[in-house]
């Protein structure tokens, strides 16, 4: 056997103890590579743009299987000249555990432009990130990798999911509280959803963000069906539009 077969042996093998492990505490860690969910982006009602949420790769970070995500969210030509929206995030999920092991987000907003990047050391407990070098203990999620991981949970009414998350060099402890099954219709039709609350003890989430709901179908994929988040300046809710597999 030579080396380049006896490594992909081993990786194979790896990847298959890991999706094992996991499905013992997991309704599953497996999601197919190339999933692309496509959303129609409305604001106060009105409709501005799109977003896109891509499984790009399952790829190896330091020695660790990781799925590569990217979501892309920008305006349509209408709103390009009122406000423009071009905002790129991409997270390296951990493919066992669900967790965030990379991050960079790319924001172009209007006039407002950030960049920002953090990188995970676990063994290390260090966190390292375009502006700092952080202590961390456990493991930590990012605002993509903690939709995955629901998405992999079992789920019933009432159950309280607690999660760590990273952003701005500052780590967060939330809550996800399943409030019920609701019927719900978008432009990709009608699904039984899961509806999920993130909460903290302070009432606080996100920067200037007051409430998100997010709608879970009740089915083996588990899609993010919607998404809605009202904030200080406003309410934003992502509708699928539709799921399709890029070759």
């Amino acid at each position: 056997m030579n080396n380049k077969l006896s490594r992909l042996t081993i990786f194979t093998a790896f990847l298959f103890l890991t999706a094992h492990l996991s499905a013992q505490t997991r309704l599953t860690n497996r999601f197919a590579v190339g999933e692309e969910l496509t959303y129609s982006a409305w604001y106060n009602f009105l409709k501005v743009g799109y977003s896109t949420t891509t499984i790009k790769a399952i790829e190896l970070l330091d020695g660790f299987p990781v799925y590569h995500v990217e979501s892309v969210t920008e305006t349509g030509p209408v709103f390009d000249r009122i406000y423009k929206v071009n905002d790129r995030v991409n997270s390296w999920i951990d493919l066992g555990g669900l967790f965030s092991r990379r991050y960079e987000k790319h924001l172009r907003e209007g006039k407002y432009k950030k960049d920002y990047r953090a990188y995970f050391d676990y063994a290390g407990k260090k966190a390292y990130t375009s502006r700092d070098t952080l202590e961390i203990t456990g493991k930590l999620h990012d605002a993509l990798s903690v939709i995955y991981c629901m998405r992999a949970e079992h789920l019933a009414p009432g159950r309280i999911i607690r999660l760590n998350n990273f952003d701005n060099d500052k780590v967060r402890l939330f809550n996800v509280i399943v409030r019920k099954v609701e019927s719900v219709a978008v432009p990709a039709g009608d699904f039984k959803c899961f509806v999920l609350e993130p909460y903290t003890e302070d009432g606080k989430l996100f920067k200037n963000q007051t409430r998100m709901t997010i709608y879970l179908s009740a089915d083996s994929l588990r899609l993010p069906v919607m998404i809605d988040s009202e904030a200080n300046f406003g309410r934003m809710i992502l509708k699928l539009e539709k799921r399709g597999l890029l070759k």
